[in-house]
């Protein structure tokens, strides 16, 4: 293969990259040149069906943007509990990106997986070369944790009454 064919193939990657990061809440509204930039620090993975993307309470610094495929979450601890199926345009572990920390539950493949995986490395690189996009990012992700914790609290204490119990809730 030609380096000239190599680099078009690059250059196509990295704007369908580009058009993929363009879409997720968390780098909504950037200016384009940072976008461009994590597209082409981005760099894609296949997992094979089974294949675990990490394991709970390992440190794992990046964030994966499944293109493709479907996996499944799973506490792996006490005992293996299967929790939730993502897929297409799910961004899993996206707060790895500001901390080191342990995985909450595990990642396997169910079938064919291809990520658009980002490291932490990558992303802080990305917000020390342009400062003034943190401030949105963080808000972007502030607004998804409260909308995951608005949907969890109204989905879980519907059904625990220990939970409703703790938070001060009188039973119903």
């Amino acid at each position: 293969m030609s380096s000239s064919t190599e680099s078009r193939q690059t250059s196509r990657e990295i704007k369908d990259n580009l058009q993929l990061l363009m879409h997720l809440p968390l780098l909504s509204g950037l200016p384009m040149e940072p976008l461009k930039l994590l597209a082409y620090l981005c760099r894609r993975q296949v997992f094979r069906p089974g294949q675990t993307l990490f394991h709970q309470d390992e440190p794992d610094p990046n964030a994966y943007l499944i293109i493709s495929g479907k996996a499944r979450m799973i506490l792996e601890e006490p005992e293996e509990l299967s929790l939730m199926e993502v897929g297409e345009l799910d961004l899993v572990g996206g707060l790895s990106l500001f901390c080191e920390m342990k995985r909450i539950y595990a990642l396997r493949a169910e079938t064919e997986v291809v990520t658009l995986t980002l490291s932490r490395e990558k992303f802080q690189k990305t917000l020390e070369q342009y400062p003034d996009i943190g401030p949105r990012i963080f808000e972007a992700t502030a607004r998804s944790i409260i909308r995951w914790e608005t949907h969890f609290v109204r989905e879980h204490l519907s059904r625990c009454q220990e939970c409703r119990n703790r938070m001060g809730i009188p039973p119903t």
